[in-house]
């Protein structure tokens, strides 16, 4: 019987033990939190308060705000809930600013201060004498840290929709976002409060922990910027719009929180962001000593990567600020500052390391390090020695290209079939020319040229060492070493690679670039397809009621209300008459007349496509294009051309008569521009 009672005890007693020690462990985490919240009741209450203040207080005013002007408006009651609920969007939707006035910071000091009791080697040595294990008070902190947030912004967050439920500004599409922008919110507070702790790790200073922070934060993306003012500045064939260059910030929580994608994603992301800063911050606080309270960086390593780094861009900053300049005389002066602020900056930082003036020289290799970093690169953009501006792809790798006309586009109607207006990026989606061999043959002799032009423009003086190849040159109707024209016609082409890839450069072509190898790619269908949004209106067309045609010469206006068979007819004479398009047709011809479809809003009607409300599409009319003046002069739409050739010289408007000048003023001389044919 004994035996058996004894059996039985053994058997029971893990079950027992492990209960009584999930419990002791949750007794003790409760009250060790308990112990925090004493400790750090400065931060909580900063935190309850900064919500509160939005959540509730905001709330209240914003909405109240609304509602007067409701009233003084005298909305209607759908009117007055719409006021309302774009006002409770602004403050706790996807576009509100919270993360930047409220998250960004809160996550910086409840990180930084939950861990400032390692930078005193007093508290250093306290803590560090109690019987807790150093990994129980990091998650605890931590954990504490994100209790304080959370409670605090979901409390108050309920209570200003109590408010705003009472006021009647909610509904359920607005609740739903409010609860994804609570979901991406919070994420966003652990990745920032992960990337705090990580600075309040490396560093043994409070103050040092938050230029650590600001730097860890905004360096990735300041000095993604940088290069591509480099680009800018430097490549002559660059297209901030449409050249390739890595947008994308892998470690910065701001750049994933607002390319926010959904419920799941962006969350996912930036807890996956906030996994790799605990993990680095982790490894740290296990390496770190306890002697290196007090140091402005613990780890060596670390301070002479961010040496480094800092001087490099202080560096380059100054290069590219002074590089405007000029070509020749701007570059020497900017390498000179160049390197005078590089060594400037390491110096600095040395000092802010050792906080001693007299160590600014210390580690003079690091200084030379990031002395010859910021040349490298800075003589990398100068003599584009990666071959930018010089690269043409190999024809048989592209699969299609498009030459976009960079020239003011108004006379084009740009809108794509899904009722968007579009303008410079119409090209890149409706533009497909197979004739790639045609294209690159333009691309290579225009980014030649452009690249002379630059260095002529920049420095007044012309580049004998930039020089076309003569077969390229003779192609294009040009000379091996042209000079520059006055007139110039802006392009990007956009090679789209079989192996699904994008390539894109910007370029000039001079007015003596050949017509005909101009129009071997102006001329056909699919440039005209790319060039003209007629051929991609099926917004339009569904809402052809809802548009009203303008004819103009330049000085008389006629309207015409469409309708969807006067649309149809319209459509039809003006695609026949694109077909005669072309560069030599455009350069030949000035433009008589301008066809503008303005888009208006009429009560009571379903807006199909609301994005073209309020737009004015424009079509230039030639005098040979017969189809269309006869459908305007049968709709009673049709204004005679004016006589361009009869206006006064418009070179010295000063000069002029009154009369002249009265003539010019009431004359609309922007009808009288077409592609690759200015007014003058």
């Amino acid at each position: 019987m004994t035996s058996r009672i004894s059996f039985s005890n053994n058997h029971e007693n893990p079950v027992v033990n492990s209960a009584e020690n999930a419990h002791e462990k949750a007794a003790g985490f409760f009250t060790r939190q308990r112990e925090l919240a004493r400790q750090r009741l400065w931060p909580i209450a900063l935190t309850f308060l900064s919500w509160l203040l939005y959540h509730v207080v905001c709330i209240a005013t914003a909405l109240n705000f609304a509602m007067i002007n409701a009233e003084s408006a005298h909305m209607t009651p759908v009117e007055r809930t719409r006021e309302l609920r774009d006002a409770l969007t602004g403050l706790l939707g996807t576009g509100s600013f919270s993360w930047f006035m409220l998250t960004v910071p809160l996550a910086a000091v409840l990180a930084i201060e939950g861990f400032a009791w390692m930078d005193n080697r007093q508290k250093v040595d306290f803590y560090e004498s109690l019987p807790l294990a150093r990994g129980v008070r990091f998650r605890d902190i931590c954990t504490s840290s994100f209790l304080y947030f959370v409670f605090s912004y979901v409390i108050t967050l309920e209570i200003g929709l109590a408010i705003a439920g009472a006021m009647g500004a909610l509904s359920h599409t607005l609740l739903a976002e409010v609860l994804q922008q609570a979901v991406n919110t919070i994420a966003l507070f652990v990745s920032v409060y992960a990337l705090g702790v990580l600075s309040a790790m490396l560093t043994g200073n409070v103050i040092i922990a938050c230029l650590a922070f600001g730097v860890l934060l905004l360096y990735e993306t300041l000095f993604r910027l940088l290069l591509e003012g480099y680009c800018n500045a430097f490549l002559a064939a660059w297209d901030s719009e449409f050249s390739y260059f890595p947008r994308r910030n892998i470690f910065s929580p701001i750049y994933h929180y607002l390319s926010r994608d959904g419920l799941v994603k962006t969350p996912a992301e930036l807890l996956a962001l906030a996994a790799l800063f605990f993990l680095l911050a982790r490894i740290c606080y296990r390496l770190r000593r306890n002697e290196c309270a007090g140091t402005a960086v613990v780890f060596g390593p670390v301070r002479s990567v961010v040496r480094i780094a800092m001087a490099v861009m202080v560096g380059l900053t100054t290069g590219l600020i002074f590089s405007s300049i000029g070509v020749l005389r701007g570059n020497i002066i900017a390498m000179i500052w160049l390197i005078l602020f590089t060594v400037i900056a390491a110096c600095i930082m040395q000092i802010i390391y050792e906080f001693d003036f007299r160590a600014l020289f210390h580690r003079p290799l690091e200084i030379a390090a990031a002395l010859a970093l910021a040349l490298l690169i800075y003589l990398a953009f100068l003599f584009d020695v990666a071959g930018y501006d010089r690269y043409i792809p190999d024809p048989g790798k592209v699969a299609d290209a498009a030459l976009i006309s960079r020239e003011d586009d108004e006379y084009s109607l740009m809108c794509t079939d899904e009722g968007e207006p579009v303008r410079s990026r119409y090209g890149e989606l409706y533009m497909h020319l197979d004739n790639v061999e045609d294209v690159t043959a333009l691309a290579r002799y225009g980014q030649t040229y452009t690249r002379k032009s630059k260095m002529t423009r920049e420095s007044g003086i012309s580049d004998t060492s930039i020089s076309i190849d003569p077969e390229t040159a003779a192609q294009a109707g040009g000379a091996a070493d042209p000079e520059i024209d006055r007139e110039q016609f802006q392009f990007l082409v956009i090679y789209r690679m079989k192996n699904g890839t994008t390539i894109s450069r910007a370029f000039s072509l001079p007015s003596t670039v050949d017509p005909a190898m101009m129009d071997a790619v102006t001329a056909t269908p699919q440039y005209r397809e790319g060039a003209f949004g007629i051929y991609h209106d099926r917004a339009i067309m569904a809402s052809a009621d809802s548009f009203i045609l303008s004819s103009t010469n330049g000085k008389d206006w006629k309207s015409l209300q469409l309708n969807a068979d006067l649309y149809r007819d319209f459509r039809q004479a003006y695609l026949k008459d694109l077909e005669q398009f072309s560069y030599s047709f455009a350069r030949a011809n000035r433009p008589v007349g301008r066809i503008s479809l303005n888009c208006q809003t009429v009560t009571g009607r379903q807006v199909l496509y609301p994005n073209l409300e309020g737009c004015t599409f424009n079509c230039p009319v030639y005098a040979s294009f017969t189809n269309t003046i006869r459908f305007l002069q049968e709709s009673g739409a049709w204004t005679e051309p004016y006589n361009y050739d009869s206006l006064p010289d418009l070179s010295d408007y000063e000069s002029l008569s009154a009369e002249d000048r009265d003539l010019l003023d009431t004359l609309d001389l922007t009808v009288f521009t077409g592609p690759f044919h200015h007014s003058h």
